[in-house]
């Protein structure tokens, strides 16, 4: 089952993000409109610039795009509340203790008399008394502590007891603001999430916060000292970790059920070591030699001190204290955990634990006494050596001598040079959960699920499917299933090879996953698995035996691709046939339509021969300059530059499909296919509110 996170810590991480986010006036990006048309019973009638129209039976209303972003940061509290109410509903518990457990007064909703209820309080608190999981805290709180996680409305209610404390973290009053919390469940459950995180307008709308999309820092330069990279398989986290430590020295180890403190720290440890063979003249001893003169070795078992991943980083970072000159910043030195929460951290840590508290300049607060062993070890490994900056190091332990100590090897103390990182699958079931305590001494990078623009794709029956294409496909089934993130797939979930993913291990690996960790547990419901006779289709169909030989059923494979609706990319598609720009959205339209005509409200009507001319026309009537703000917004680019411009861009210039056309002091990139110009026209016909007429067929 999987581990839950500390709903207080989250709802305190997420309220302070959203108390220091940029409230300016801000837009949404165009993949999130295209997706997120709905939410509860409101329907969006228009986007505007800054606002959106919504209606419902009841009523007509603007909102502000901030409030989809204050719901965008509120959607992993609302997708954890969930998950605490599934888990406890997985392992028995009922809405009558529910309704015990409720800290309200008023429980006159129970189904009998107040006997009834004080039954129930201790049916819930028997359970709890039997349950013996690494998150019994947590589902304490959850039930009884409802001022801990912000809860307002009796948690039996499933329909909206997420909506107080979501609205609590967004510290919101006014009364149609409550509004955010079916936006917040739209978002989620239409896992239009990414799309917002990804783009270039969250970073603009967390302003001074502290970036969820973005790995943190403490400065302009220092990132923070212990950060878990976290999401779902596949979304490239450690890829995240090799491209911020490019250059860095990195030292890596993987935690395993297995892994203990001697595997992590070091442990005297027997190993082969060449020695002098020895005698005995008189009473003295003396080396063998041989006939030419030589000292004859021989090899012997002996016991030596091993340093493992921790000790090694610990003290090649002190030794980079040893190199620079008073005042002058160390080299950083980077300990990087894989799969963190594989292992029993609690035991593979030990006293380390403590070492992990770090005070605002980076050290560790509290030092640690180091055992005989180790500290032989560190004395040995720091003899000699001297830390020129010792003093103002001296002066963050009240003036005590704590340099002295650590180069001789008395105590443990983490400088502010090393750095701890590690990345933690979610979805994995963990052996040894991480205790609160410990994950409160962790910042947390989200790496969401994203497109890597990558242009994989699956190879089946000689036909090949577009691998975002199924991802997406896929991931909201995922979602539907297991209401999380956690069990979805990631862009590197199963990597291809020259850009194709074959039939047999898409099988292996893809298919396995779903088939095996994903929806055994779901029944498999849906017509995504069924085969062509409405059959379950299990996963032995996936493959056949020939003359002896077991091979992946490709038809099967295919059938589950067309059942998830994805049609076979064509050649063009690949290519993007004319211009290589990416044409997301309807496929249905026109790549040469027969017209492609615009009428401006004075009556002005552009209906070139030439489709660039008649786009171009209508840029420049609209005003060039009003149309270079805007297209920075616009995605649908190969080389990730804005289609206008007041520089060219090397990219560009450097493909022959493509070229500048100057207007002014702007620049105008040609080549790009003609739904390319249509997206734009209609963007800008959004943005400004233009009212044209676009007749594109």
């Amino acid at each position: 089952m999987e581990e839950l996170l500390d709903l207080g810590v989250l709802k305190a991480s997420l309220s302070e993000l959203i108390a220091h986010s940029n409230m300016d006036d801000c837009v949404l990006p165009d993949e999130f409109k295209a997706k997120f048309r709905s939410f509860g019973e409101y329907k969006i009638e228009r986007y505007n610039l800054y606002t959106l129209q919504v209606s419902s039976r009841k009523s007509l209303l603007v909102i502000p795009n901030q409030w989809v972003y204050i719901a965008a940061c509120c959607c992993q509290y609302y997708i954890e509340l969930i998950k605490y109410k599934n888990k406890l509903e997985t392992l028995g518990f009922t809405p009558d203790m529910y309704e015990a457990c409720h800290p309200s007064k008023d429980n006159g909703d129970i189904s009998e008399d107040q006997k009834t209820k004080e039954i129930c309080k201790e049916k819930a608190e028997h359970f709890l008394e039997n349950y013996d999981g690494a998150d019994k805290e947590f589902l304490v709180n959850f039930l009884w502590n409802y001022e801990y996680w912000g809860g307002g409305k009796n948690i039996k209610r499933s329909n909206d007891f997420t909506d107080s404390p979501v609205l609590n973290i967004a510290n919101t009053i006014n009364a149609s603001s409550s509004l955010i919390g079916a936006i917040v469940k739209g978002i989620a459950n239409q896992d239009c999430l990414n799309l917002l995180l990804k783009s270039e307008e969250w970073e603009s709308f967390e302003g001074s916060s502290v970036s969820s999309n973005a790995p943190k820092k403490t400065s302009e330069s220092k990132f923070v000292l212990q950060q878990i990279f976290y999401g779902a398989p596949g979304t490239g986290k450690s890829h995240a970790i090799n491209e911020l430590t490019t250059g860095k020295d990195v030292i890596r180890t993987t935690f395993h059920p297995d892994s203990d403190y001697s595997t992590f720290v070091g442990a005297y440890k027997p190993t082969t070591k060449s020695v002098p063979v020895m005698t005995v003249i008189g009473t003295e001893a003396v080396p063998v030699k041989s006939k030419d003169g030589k000292e004859m070795t021989e090899d012997k078992i002996v016991y030596e001190f091993v340093s493992q991943a921790f000790m090694q980083a610990y003290v090649e970072a002190w030794k980079k204290y040893c190199t620079v000159q008073e005042g002058e910043e160390p080299v950083d030195e980077y300990l990087v955990i894989e799969e963190i929460n594989r292992g029993n951290c609690a035991q593979i840590f030990g006293d380390l634990f403590q070492l992990l508290d770090r005070g605002d300049e980076g050290f560790s607060e509290y030092p640690i006494k180091a055992d005989s062993d180790m500290k032989k070890q560190l004395k040995k490994e720091f003899a000699g050596l001297e830390i020129k900056d010792k003093v103002s190091i001296n002066d963050l332990f009240k003036g005590k001598d704590i340099v002295a100590q650590v180069l001789e090897g008395e105590v443990l103390l983490l400088p502010n040079n090393l750095y701890i990182w590690a990345t933690m699958n979610t979805s994995d079931q963990s052996l040894f959960p991480i205790d609160s305590a410990f994950k409160r001494r962790w910042d947390w990078y989200y790496v969401p699920i994203s497109n890597a623009e990558k242009n994989w794709t699956i190879e089946v029956n000689g036909a090949k499917y577009d691998w975002w294409n199924f991802l997406q496909a896929i991931n909201d089934r995922v979602y539907d299933a297991t209401y999380s993130e956690d069990k979805k797939l990631g862009y590197f979930f199963c990597k291809a090879d020259d850009g194709i993913i074959s039939s047999s291990k898409f099988v292996s690996k893809v298919i396995f996953y779903l088939w095996n960790d994903v929806f055994k547990d779901s029944e498999f419901e849906g017509s995504a698995f069924r085969d062509e006779n409405g059959e379950k289709l299990s996963f032995d169909k996936f493959y056949s035996v020939d003359n002896g030989k077991v091979k992946v059923n490709e038809e099967k494979v295919e059938l589950f691709l067309k059942n998830l609706e994805l049609e076979p990319v064509s050649e063009n598609d690949e290519d993007n046939s004319e211009d290589g720009f990416e044409t997301e959205g309807d496929r249905t339209l026109p790549r040469s339509p027969k017209v492609f005509a615009v009428t401006f409200p004075d009556g002005t009507v552009i209906n070139e021969a030439n489709k660039f001319e008649t786009y171009h026309k209508v840029l420049s009537k609209i005003g060039i300059e009003k149309v270079e703000n805007i297209a920075e917004e616009m995605k649908y680019h190969r080389h990730h530059t804005p289609l206008v411009t007041k520089s060219k861009h090397e990219a560009i210039l450097n493909d022959s499909t493509y070229n500048y056309i100057q207007e002014g002091n702007y620049y105008v990139v040609k080549g790009i296919n003609q739904i390319t110009m249509y997206r734009m026209v209609m963007l800008l016909n959004d943005r400004l509110n233009l009212q044209l007429k676009v007749q594109y067929e």
